[in-house]
């Protein structure tokens, strides 16, 4: 409607104008045909006058009908300061608005990768959801399943429910067999008794007979089968040629050895031992395929025993080499007291010497034809005997490695004694006597 009234003012605005225009020309003609004159002026400059004072008619008119109909032109162009401080106040509002918008949209794109991260994380922890569902599933089938297992054993269990009367009277039955059997038992126990008394004497008589065989054996055997002829370590790992000479070199050795017993001796080839040739073959095809640099302890077996002046039969035994104990290894100790008599405090040392030599044969050291794999020599002995004695209360003896112990390699000269006083009364408390032995 306000369109409607703004182009009817318009429209009236410019017909009045074009009315104005129209009667000040017709009178400027007028006045140019009848020559009048306007405050003594020319025609000419009279009609400019009239002309001018039409152009100033319709713009006042024009202007007047405006403000007359726009209170706020009027408001405009009477107030136009006011108008522009309000202008420039809103300017700097807009400009206001726009940092403020500037910031909302900063703190609202933070906001949406907070929400991104968010919705990322709810999707993590669906998806986790999701396994956890399909786990729950999957245990909800096992429970079932269980469940059907236990309505089977239930099932079974009643069965045997049911034959448990039946059960109990077998019970019975075999409680009575059994009084009947523990009675058979008592008599066999006592005829049992009778033949172990019969046994033992017959096993004194064996073990006399059995002493005799061996001594008169013992006479002529240079080697018992399982002894060990001769021990050494090789190389493994070399080159096929480097193998060969040191297998040939070893068993070189092992027969120089053998010939200083009075064995039966090939006189084209001066060997003792009989080797069958595949055992050498397979002896040497395993030191060489064995890993660069590793040692293996090779050793002739008495393969049966050999009497005075006849042949030699061995078989290799090979055994992977290592280090059993390092040097200044702790190998074991014992708390001694020093107030015991001299055959007690022996009796301790020779359990502890006993102990070593089961612990070091459990390491992996290898032991000789007597099981034992090193000992130490009577004056070695009796003096810790008596360095046990020089000293008071209670005595702590450690043996060490004194060097490294291969599996090959004896004790008896590769220990080292520490002795140290417990004693606290004693003014020597901590004193520690080191020997190497």
């Amino acid at each position: 409607m306000e369109i409607i009234n703004a182009f009817v003012i318009i429209a009236a605005v410019v017909i009045l104008s074009g009315l104005i225009a129209y009667i000040g020309d017709r009178i400027g003609m007028k006045m140019g045909k009848k020559r009048v004159s306007l405050f003594g002026l020319r025609p000419r400059y009279s009609s400019i006058i009239i002309t001018i004072v039409t152009g100033i008619l319709i713009a006042v008119l024009s202007v007047t009908i405006l403000l007359a109909v726009y209170s706020e032109l009027r408001q405009a162009l009477f107030n136009i300061n006011d108008v522009l401080t309000r202008l420039e106040y809103l300017n700097e509002e807009l400009q206001n608005r726009d940092q403020e918008l500037a910031a909302k949209d900063k703190e609202l794109n933070k906001k949406d990768q907070e929400l991104s991260s968010l919705q990322q994380e709810i999707e993590t922890k669906e998806q986790q959801i999701t396994e956890k569902e399909a786990e729950i599933a999957a245990r909800e089938k096992e429970i079932a399943k269980r469940d059907q297992e236990i309505a089977a054993v239930e099932k079974e269990l009643d069965e045997l429910s049911q034959n448990r009367n039946e059960l109990q009277n077998r019970v019975n039955e075999l409680s009575s067999q059994r009084d009947e059997l523990e009675t058979q038992v008592s008599d066999l126990q006592q005829q049992i008794s009778e033949l172990e008394a019969d046994y033992d004497k017959l096993r004194e008589v064996a073990n006399q007979l059995q002493a005799g065989v061996i001594y008169y054996m013992g006479e002529d055997m240079v080697y018992q089968k399982g002894d060990i002829v001769y021990t050494d370590t090789l190389e493994g790992g070399r080159s096929e040629q480097e193998t060969i000479s040191a297998l040939n070199k070893y068993l070189q050795a092992a027969n120089k050895v053998a010939l200083q017993k009075e064995i039966e001796v090939n006189q084209d080839t001066g060997m003792a031992l009989r080797l069958q040739t595949e055992d050498i073959l397979n002896a040497a095809r395993i030191i060489y395929n064995m890993e660069p640099g590793s040692r293996v302890i090779v050793s002739l077996i008495a393969r049966v025993n050999v009497p005075k002046n006849d042949w030699l039969y061995a078989n290799f035994q090979l055994y992977e080499d290592f280090k059993v104990f390092e040097q200044g290894q702790l190998i074991s100790s014992r708390e001694i007291s020093a107030e015991q008599s001299s055959k007690e405090i022996e009796t301790e040392l020779e359990a502890l010497l006993q102990d070593i030599n089961e612990k070091a044969i459990s390491q992996g050291l290898l032991p000789d034809n007597s099981g034992q794999v090193g000992s130490i020599n009577f004056s070695q002995f009796y003096d810790l005997v008596n360095r046990v004695r020089a000293a008071s209360g209670k005595v702590r003896i450690s043996i060490y490695a004194d060097a490294d112990i291969w599996r090959q390699d004896r004790l008896n000269d590769n220990l080292k004694f520490d002795l140290e006083e417990l004693n606290p009364e004693s003014e020597n408390t901590g004193r520690k006597a080191d020997n190497n032995e």
